[in-house]
């Protein structure tokens, strides 16, 4: 199979994927809404937490833009979800669906292009070492940004201190090390930066232009930058919560003729 066709399709469809970032629960003019005395580093992280907006489901229409040395792509995504992990999304074109179409559980991933009548069906991990995936951005990260299991801001997140008048929180696990920035005055989450502790590289992130939506503040605009000079700008058009999905939504219908993409570690 020629890879190079498949890599261009890759970023040029699949990519506009996941678009991924932005629930960003945070939004609108920058109203305070804590008084000076309650400006701790404590009461602006639970502030900033009650900010965020519980959700079963989840649908949205967003615009992405990939830059990079191997990665270029601008389009419209549509993209839904449902607790606790199922996602599906496929690009939206003025001819149908026709490039691809994807959807997953937790870390599985299923894309199939019509097209070419090939599927890819794996883990994030696998897809991203197969070539199909060159940007410099994980896909995995971009769903994140997108649907963020424990909201933009983890409530188990620590104080680190202070900078320009915003708080600094960090958080740690195996695989990231996550630093956040949150406005003491607006309770916003402003910036973060995601630190991949197994290759070292680190992306930056920041959210723009506020909004408010079910009585929770959202970033309509986020940005994500690598290193490795990555970008991903992700602007979400519109966002419903807690719809009743239909289970078609979900689905993902391959025929029995087609092609599983076999790779360099000869999965198929």
């Amino acid at each position: 199979m020629n890879l190079l066709r498949i890599n261009n399709l890759g970023l040029r469809s699949i990519l506009v994927v996941f678009g991924l970032a932005g629930f960003l629960v945070m939004g609108c003019a920058p109203k305070p809404k804590l008084p000076p005395e309650d400006r701790t580093p404590q009461k602006v992280l639970r502030c900033a937490l009650e900010n965020q907006l519980e959700f079963d489901t989840f649908a949205c229409l967003m615009n992405l833009k990939l830059k990079g040395a191997d990665a270029k792509f601008s389009g419209t995504i549509e993209f839904f979800y449902k607790r606790p992990d199922t996602f599906s999304f496929h690009p939206r074109t003025l001819f149908g669906m026709g490039t691809f179409k994807a959807g997953g559980t937790g870390d599985s991933l299923t894309i199939y292009f019509p097209k070419q009548n090939e599927f890819y069906s794996g883990s994030f991990a696998d897809f991203e070492r197969t070539g199909l995936w060159n940007c410099k951005i994980p896909l995995n990260l971009l769903l994140e940004m997108v649907v963020p299991e424990e909201g933009p801001v983890d409530e188990a997140a620590r104080h680190l201190g202070k900078e320009k008048g915003r708080f600094v929180y960090g958080l740690e696990d195996e695989t990231w090390a996550k630093e956040y920035w949150v406005d003491a005055q607006s309770c916003r989450l402003v910036r973060s930066q995601w630190k991949h502790k197994p290759d070292g590289e680190v992306y930056q992130i920041e959210y723009e232009n506020f909004v408010t939506q079910d009585h929770a503040e959202f970033s309509k605009i986020v940005n994500i930058k690598s290193q490795t000079k990555g970008f991903a700008r992700i602007k979400f058009l519109e966002r419903k919560f807690n719809l009743s999905l239909s289970p078609k939504k979900f689905e993902l219908r391959i025929p029995p003729h087609a092609r599983r993409v076999v790779f360099e570690s000869g999965e198929e």
